[in-house]
């Protein structure tokens, strides 16, 4: 019995030594990132019976278990890659605020000289030095443009950078896991099935950190964790870890980033959402979202400035009494074949002419064998046509070598590149033209409400402003064209909301509500180039005229900036409120797998009790195994 009594001891004290040694380790591991709080878990060591009965053996040491929960741990992560997601958006949303300036800081202070020096222009047209003023106010506006779209530009390529650097360590994150896998199988089997719990928390740590950069899944599989995209495709199985690769340069996609995943010896291509969260999937999503919006916007608004400054200009006659020449040009369009096209084509796509520009972005697709070009914005088919290059909506759009084959795609990115190019063609301040050709005159006896406004300039294979016309409305919407001697010339009717009448070269547009039988005639009545301002007067209107998608230019940018900060503001708000949820979910986590140091001081008081008083028990068998052997010498 005194040898049973000191095996208990004995267990005892191995019992207490293993929960010192835990206890001292969660102490030492307290600031360790990713650590679980570890326990020994004990148990009664097996009965053995005798004549009175069923005598206690001690205890045994069965493992040390870490203080682990699926549930809290996957919240913790999902909660942290969203927060990663919406840090980095809010982040890039700042830089894209910066970029494109205030109301008066970006373009609508350039714009504001311009209208100012077009006035002064239109007041005095025969000056040089207003004409100088006006056209360097021009080349500043142009200027202006080219600077943000730079900036966003550089934005871009820095989103590409930081793109490529993250996938970089997504790959070293999946390596390492699918190694954590190899090592954590092989302690498993080396101690007979016991948890290696520090491989089991730094390999947790390497999951957490990848979902971070991208969203993520996680299933189990014997002692290995697989990790897959949100889309299914798998980034580790077991040990065997897949490779992520983009390419910022790709010329057959769309945004011009291609993603592909290599598992093995199989490669697949991924669509942009197939990455979805974390913070590559906020870099991808703000670029080909919001980046792209603001340089489309931007590319726009220079459109819409070209396209009606050139229409006014190219109107009126310069100081020689030559007829107006374009005032501005902007960047070539991008043409992107779709993936897939089978056909060997290179297209070649330009500007024809700049006052037919819609802004709108063009889709040109070959069907059997014709072509047909679809405009994307309000989904208009132009076309077909049985070969090219064709003209369409001011653009030219031909073939630089090759061609389509049936079922062949191309996007045309009319205003994405705009901007980056937008130039003065004057050099000669004379060349601006103030006189105008022709003058609108609307007849005394109309009843109705019509009002006639803009006359400009529109793209025309034979323009006449030597001729006038007039309009002569047969009901509120319907209109016939007369000529000088009265005979009928065309035919059409007011297309609402933008109410416009051309012909010959020339075009106007009315509000109000004509009543049949009212007229307004373009009359040809050039002006003395020397004196006339009459087209110089119509540009400086351009300013307070809704020429960019029914507002004037400034306001269109005042409404571009309002809608990034108004996004930016709903995105931090999502953004406090995540970090909210992120706090509370590391707070739950951390109440299970979080080490105390109050507890653990307790914990260690307690084990030492333990220990002190096995060995008690363990020198009281000594003395008495000593007393008996006394005893029997």
């Amino acid at each position: 019995m005194t040898t049973n009594i000191a095996n208990i001891a004995l267990t005892g004290l191995r019992a207490a030594q293993a929960g010192l040694a835990v206890t001292a380790n969660n102490i030492s591991n307290q600031g360790t990132p990713g650590y679980s709080r570890q326990q020994v878990m004990l148990q009664s060591a097996m009965s053995n019976f005798s004549g009175a009965g069923y005598f206690g053996q001690g205890v045994d040491v069965v493992t040390v278990q870490r203080a682990y929960s699926d549930f809290l741990s996957s919240q913790a992560s999902q909660s942290a890659s969203t927060l990663s997601y919406l840090s980095t958006y809010s982040d890039q949303m700042s830089g894209l605020i910066n970029r494109l300036g205030s109301v008066d800081t970006g373009i609508n202070q350039s714009l504001n000289a311009l209208y100012s020096a077009l006035g002064r222009f239109s007041q005095n047209p025969a000056e040089t030095a207003s004409r100088q003023a006006a056209l360097a106010a021009a080349q500043s506006t142009a200027a202006r443009f080219r600077a943000i779209s730079e900036d966003l530009s550089t934005l871009s390529q820095g989103i590409d950078n930081q793109a490529s650097a993250t996938v970089g360590q997504i790959n070293q994150l999946v390596q390492s896991i699918a190694a954590y896998n190899a090592k954590i199988g092989d302690a498993y089997g080396t101690g007979q099935g016991q948890a290696p719990n520090g491989l089991l928390d730094q390999r947790d740590v390497l999951v957490r950190e990848l979902g971070r950069l991208t969203g993520i899944t996680t299933s189990t599989q014997g002692t290995s964790i697989n990790v897959y995209l949100t889309n299914g495709q798998p980034l580790v199985m077991e040990q065997v870890a897949a490779q992520l690769r983009i390419d910022t340069r790709d010329p057959a996609s769309p945004t011009g980033t291609s993603l592909s995943l290599t598992v093995g010896s199989h490669t697949m291509q991924l669509k942009q959402d197939d990455i979805d969260g974390g913070q590559l999937g906020a870099l991808l999503q703000f670029r080909d979202n919001e980046l792209a919006q603001a340089q489309s916007e931007l590319g726009r608004l220079a459109i819409a400035m070209a396209a009606a400054y050139n229409q006014q200009q190219q109107f009126g006659m310069d100081s020689n009494g030559q007829p107006g020449q374009a005032l501005f040009r902007i960047g070539n369009p991008v043409a992107v074949g779709q993936r897939g096209n089978t056909g060997d084509a290179r297209l070649a796509v330009g500007i024809a002419d700049t006052r037919s520009l819609t802004g709108s972005d063009y889709q040109l697709t070959r069907v059997g064998s014709e072509y047909v070009v679809t405009r994307l914005d309000d989904g208009t088919e132009l076309g077909p046509f049985s070969s090219l290059p064709q003209n369409v909506d001011g653009l030219s759009i031909g073939l630089a070598d090759g061609d389509l084959a049936d079922g062949d795609t191309f996007t045309i990115k009319v205003a994405s590149q705009a901007a980056a190019g937008v130039e003065v063609t004057l050099a000669d301040p004379g060349k601006l033209a103030a006189a105008a050709p022709m003058g609108l005159v609307t007849a005394d006896t109309n009843t109705g409400t019509a009002q006639a406004s803009r006359l400009r300039s529109v793209e025309s294979g034979s323009p006449d402003y030597g001729t006038s016309v007039t309009v002569r409305f047969t009901s509120a919407t319907g209109y016939e064209l007369l000529g000088e001697d009265g005979s009928v010339l065309s035919t059409g009717s007011l297309q609402p909301p933008q109410q416009t009448i051309s012909y010959n070269g020339w075009a106007f547009d009315v509000s109000g509500i004509p009543a049949a039988g009212d007229r307004i005639t373009v009359k040809a009545d050039p002006g003395a180039p020397a004196g006339d301002n009459r087209n110089a007067l119509a540009m400086a209107g351009l300013g307070t005229t809704k020429i960019a998608g029914g507002s004037t230019l400034t306001d269109s940018y005042a409404g571009l900036i309002s809608s990034v900060g108004t996004r930016a503001a709903s995105l931090n708000i999502s953004k406090a409120a995540q970090q909210t949820a992120f706090d509370q979910a590391v707070a739950s986590e951390q109440s299970l797998s979080g080490v105390n140091l109050d507890e653990e001081g307790a914990n260690l008081l307690r084990y030492q009790q333990a220990y002190a008083a096995a060995g008690k028990v363990l020198g009281m068998s000594s003395e008495l195994f000593d007393q008996l052997l006394a005893a029997i010498h």
